[in-house]
């Protein structure tokens, strides 16, 4: 498991170092009036995750209970060899029909996306105030197209990234991001040389994105021996678990987007678009200290699916309790870092020493370290089956941090900090103190008994 978490951080810093760098290349050379269009449109275009359906972790909890369903009436061997290769008889068996039919899915999702970007491309500068530039005004429908279309082939690339997984080659698939991830960040320093646009760097993302799609694709058709969807391996009851699946797990992605892109919003629309660039530094370094435990997260979530399987919970709640702890100790000793020398890193990283954004940044990273650590609850809790009392939790909560964030920006007139006292208090509560609780009640009354499995149908 160390070596996947190892391969998982490598990843997520791949993700991280392109952004950061990319980013500070559009503000340095473009202007902020360009680093605000751009966090505005990635942030917004957040809303193209609901298009997934859920089918990564779908995957996953269907190849758990075919190995579980292999297994019956056997001893199970140890949970720490979850996601066996090439030896998973049953899995393997499987998994061509699985993958097929999630890859049917994922086809007409990416179509339905491509809809969402176009329609959201067109109406773009009537929602949102952009900068009055007249060349951002120009090209901001073509960059929310290229960067949608990029982040359709990144979200379509899940389904065999999922296979890849489930066959036990999680180091590889991270590989493959981590390389997704700087081939935008090389062809952004190469073709943002001299003038450049907010086009390039959005063209850069696209092809990356295509890269990613592809090469994942020919590395799962490899070891699963399906390149394109097996029509004979389709089945009402494999697409119905895994929508079932899929649509609680997307019900919890959308409070994803009631939270950072909200703000963006109520910023933009209540405050005005100058402050989208005092408060978007402050949440890309949120963003990068959520990666730093993301990697134990992504991994924990099958390895838990098939320990929950297996029968094993004392194995899921040791992975709970151990994980939730080093990620809270690996976030709150990387705010302090990050908070204590903020002047030189925005220096450093945008030019400027951004006060506006210091004084936001501390309390920015409270509600960092507190969600971040919630991350291993959220694997456990859909390995548990739970995606549904989790999905209307993320709801509940993001609800309330932009009716909160509303509020305290206009009627108490508490300008950008209002926007985070309002996401420390939705955080605070569903986070640090439903999850826990939640999480290790299930996991008591689950001592001594196999509970239901992870299986979409039985979710």
């Amino acid at each position: 498991m160390q070596r996947d978490i190892v391969s998982a951080y490598v990843a997520s810093a791949a993700k991280v170092v392109s952004w950061l760098i990319v980013s500070a290349m559009v503000f340095r050379r473009l202007g902020a009036d360009a680093f605000a269009m751009l966090a505005l449109v990635r942030a917004t275009l957040g809303i193209l995750n609901y298009t997934s359906l859920g089918l990564a972790p779908g995957m996953i909890a269907l190849s758990a209970g075919a190995r579980r369903e292999s297994q019956a009436g056997r001893s199970v061997g140890s949970a720490s060899r979850v996601l066996p290769h090439a030896t998973a008889g049953a899995v393997l068996d499987r998994l061509p029909g699985i993958y097929s039919n999630a890859m049917l899915l994922a086809v007409f999702s990416a179509g339905a996306g491509l809809v969402l970007v176009l329609l959201y491309a067109f109406g773009f500068t009537r929602l949102l105030n952009v900068p009055s530039s007249r060349h951002l005004q120009a090209d901001a429908g073509v960059v929310v197209v290229v960067m949608g279309v990029g982040m359709l082939a990144r979200l379509m690339g899940e389904v065999p990234g999922a296979c890849i997984q489930t066959m036990g080659r999680i180091g590889l698939d991270n590989g493959l991001s981590a390389g997704a991830e700087l081939a935008w960040l090389g062809m952004c320093v190469m073709w943002l040389r001299g003038e450049g646009s907010l086009t390039v760097v959005a063209l850069a993302y696209l092809t990356s994105g295509l890269l990613f799609l592809v090469l994942r694709w020919l590395v799962a058709g490899r070891f699963s021996g399906v390149f394109s969807p097996a029509w004979a391996l389709v089945r009402r009851g494999i697409l119905r678990r895994l929508l079932g699946f899929g649509a609680l797990v997307v019900l919890s992605q959308a409070a994803d987007y009631l939270y950072a892109p909200a703000a963006y919003i109520l910023i933009n629309k209540l405050i005005g678009s100058g402050s989208v660039a005092v408060y978007a530094p402050a949440l890309q370094i949120d963003s990068a200290l959520l990666l730093l435990v993301s990697a134990i997260g992504a991994v924990l979530l099958p390895r838990s699916a098939v320990a929950h399987a297996a029968g094993e919970v004392h194995i899921v709640r040791a992975y709970y309790v151990r994980g939730t702890v080093a990620s809270f100790g690996i976030l709150a000793a990387a705010a302090m870092v990050i908070y204590a020398v903020s002047p030189w890193i925005l220096t450093k990283w945008l030019g400027d020493p951004m006060k506006e954004t210091q004084a936001i940044l501390g309390l920015v990273l409270i509600h960092t370290v507190v969600g971040g650590s919630s991350g291993v609850a959220r694997s456990v809790l859909l390995a548990l089956g739970k995606a549904r009392p989790f999905a209307i939790s993320a709801i509940v909560a993001g609800v309330a941090n932009v009716v909160l964030g509303y509020i305290f920006v206009r009627h108490l007139r508490w300008g950008v900090n209002g926007i985070v006292i309002a996401t420390i208090i939705a955080v605070v509560f569903r986070c640090g103190v439903w999850m826990p609780w939640y999480a290790l009640r299930l996991l008591r009354q689950a001592k001594e008994v196999v509970i239901e499995t992870a299986v979409p149908a039985q979710v």
